[in-house]
């Protein structure tokens, strides 16, 4: 039988070792929302503006270059948020045949796997803005060193690596799969509550019966040795 203390012991233990992980993805995700929310905001205001202006025969010369910045800072921004949130698209044939345990230790090889990738991808990234800044390559209407405005893609790719990372620990602090810091491994919750927003539910309880029935009509008919 447990005693009461040593729980307690166990639970202040884990909670400590959550909290500074805690504090990493909070802080995080602060920053990597302002930055999706202000950049695609200022990327649209900016199209919109240049569509009137081009009408009125006075096109921004600026417009296009501004866009092609906003448009690579939000797409690796997007990297670090899309994990955090769980949004990436993932391949579950073999995570749905095997048991909990093994969606467990699955997850959290491809949560470190995925951490190192990215972590070489920053590397490579890092070098290559490291090269253009040598070049001293500029914007040709804003002037704007090239090599600043690419920074943010080693930035964004170590985001991504940190929120991989982040996965990872929890699943190994916590009991349960996760497939990121706040996302639990609700892959069957997912799949209904899609298929309820799409009037499908009836459907996919109905499959999901004919599928139970089917397999238990399948062991029925299975001839037992001795």
């Amino acid at each position: 039988m447990t005693h009461p203390r040593e729980s307690t012991g166990r639970s202040k233990k884990s909670s400590f070792l959550k909290t500074p992980f805690r504090w990493l993805d909070s802080g995080l995700n602060v920053v990597e929302r302002y930055v999706l929310i202000i950049g695609i905001l200022v990327m649209a205001l900016v199209s919109v503006v240049n569509v009137f202006a081009r009408n009125l025969g006075h096109s921004l010369s600026f417009a296009d270059e501004l866009a092609q910045i906003l448009v690579v800072v939000v797409t690796f921004v997007g990297v670090g948020h899309g994990v955090r949130n769980a949004r990436h698209i993932r391949v579950s044939a073999l995570h749905d045949v095997l048991p909990p345990l093994g969606q467990k230790i699955l997850l959290t090889i491809v949560s470190f796997f995925s951490c190192a990738l990215l972590g070489l991808l920053t590397v490579y990234a890092w070098e290559y803005v490291m090269k253009l800044q040598q070049t001293g390559r500029v914007m040709p209407s804003l002037q704007f060193p090239l090599w600043i405005a690419y920074m943010i893609a080693p930035i964004g790719l170590a985001v991504g690596c940190a929120q991989f990372f982040l996965a990872g620990v929890r699943n190994l602090i916590s009991p349960g799969a996760w497939l990121s810091w706040h996302h639990p491994d609700e892959y069957e919750d997912e799949l209904e509550q899609i298929a309820s927003e799409a009037g499908l539910a009836d459907d996919l309880m109905d499959y999901s019966r004919q599928q139970a029935e089917q397999t238990g009509s399948d062991d029925r008919g299975t001839p037992h040795n001795g």
